[in-house]
C-alpha cells in the first residue's frame, strides 16, 4: 500500500506543470507590459564571462564535496578571489559541523483556480535546528531579487516552516568591487505577496501549461550588474 501511494504521488508530480526560474524569467519577459508597465525588462545575464561564472559554481560544489579545486583556482585567479571573499563573508558555512546542501532542488505546490502547479528552484541550504537558511553567491547586486523571493517562498513551503523563521544570506560578488553580504529576514507579508505575484504571473501567461518538468539551470547567477530590475511585489 505504501509503495502504491508513493508511486501515485510521483505520478501526480510529473503530470502537473513544473515551473522553474528559467520559465518564470521567460514569462516575466513576455508579460512585462502587463505586469510591470513602469519597469523595463533587462536580460538576466552578465556581461562578464559566463564560463567564469559557471566554473565558480563548479568550484563551490567541489569544495563542499571535499574534492580538489586547486587546478580551477590556478586557472581562474578571479574565481580564487571570489572563493576567498565567500569564505571571509560567510565563514559559518565552511565549519565542519555545518551541513550545506549545494544546488539542492526545492519544490512546492501552487494552486491556481482549478489548476495545480509546482514551483521548482535550486538553492544552497544550511539547517540550524531544522530551520533552513539559504545562501546565494553570484556575480550580482546585493539586493533582494524576484529570484530570491521565489526561492524563499518555495523553501518555506517545502519545509513547512513559518516565513518568519527562514533567512537568506546573499553573497554578492563583483569582478572589481569588493564582495558584499546581505542578510534577509523573510516574513509573512513578503511570503504572501510573492505567492500572489506568482499566481498573477502564471494566470496571465498564455503558455503556462506548456512548461517543462525538467529542471533548467538557474539564471540567477548570471545577471546584469549595471541594471538589475527589482520587481515590486
Amino acid at each position: 500500500m505504501q509503495l502504491t501511494a508513493a508511486w501515485e504521488r510521483c505520478y501526480i508530480l510529473f503530470t502537473m506543470p513544473v515551473i522553474n526560474l528559467a520559465d518564470i524569467q521567460q514569462i516575466t519577459k513576455t508579460q512585462q507590459q502587463v505586469l510591470f508597465p513602469s519597469q523595463k525588462f533587462h536580460p538576466n545575464r552578465s556581461a562578464f564571462d559566463s564560463i567564469v561564472a559557471d566554473n565558480l559554481s563548479l568550484v563551490m560544489k567541489q569544495l563542499f564535496l571535499g574534492l580538489t579545486v586547486e587546478p580551477l583556482l590556478n586557472a581562474y585567479p578571479q574565481i580564487a578571489q571570489w572563493v576567498s571573499q565567500i569564505q571571509e563573508l560567510a565563514p559559518e558555512i565552511f565549519q565542519s559541523q555545518k551541513k550545506l546542501l549545494v544546488d539542492s532542488p526545492v519544490i512546492a505546490p501552487l494552486a491556481i483556480n482549478e489548476d495545480n502547479y509546482f514551483i521548482q528552484v535550486l538553492t544552497n541550504i544550511a539547517f540550524k535546528q531544522g530551520i533552513p537558511r539559504l545562501y546565494e553567491w553570484a556575480v550580482r547586486n546585493p539586493d533582494l531579487s524576484w529570484q530570491d523571493r521565489v526561492k524563499l517562498w518555495t523553501t518555506a513551503r517545502q519545509y513547512s516552516v513559518t516565513p518568519n523563521q527562514i533567512q537568506l544570506v546573499v553573497l554578492a560578488l563583483h569582478p572589481v568591487k569588493p564582495a558584499q553580504r546581505l542578510d534577509v529576514d523573510w516574513n509573512t507579508k513578503n511570503h504572501r505577496q510573492t505567492e500572489k505575484w506568482l499566481i498573477k504571473l502564471l494566470t496571465q501567461s498564455p503558455d503556462n501549461k506548456s512548461q517543462s518538468n525538467i529542471v533548467i539551470p538557474e539564471l540567477s547567477s548570471m545577471v546584469n550588474l549595471e541594471a538589475i530590475p527589482e520587481v515590486k511585489i
